[in-house]
């Protein structure tokens, strides 16, 4: 497992997973619902599938020390 993924796993799993209940809200209550509450219910699943993917990707962020790396002309790739 990679080091920054092992780090970060609340994120991971925690965005995952909201995402997941987005989706699942969309796909499976919003068909159901009709009028108000099913408009209400899709936007709620469309928020939701955003935000899971937004804390995703706090989890992929780097520390700004790392941000850069540099490599020299003669290392060997």
């Amino acid at each position: 497992m990679n080091r920054v993924m092992r780090e970060k796993k609340a994120y991971w799993i925690g965005g995952t997973l909201v995402a997941f209940l987005g989706v699942a809200l969309i796909r499976l209550l919003v068909p159901e619902l009709a009028g108000v509450p099913g408009l209400v219910a899709a936007i709620a699943g469309y928020v939701l599938v955003t935000a899971g993917i937004m804390t995703i990707t706090f989890g992929t962020r780097r520390k700004k020390s790392e941000a850069f790396i540099t490599v020299e002309k003669w290392a060997k790739r």
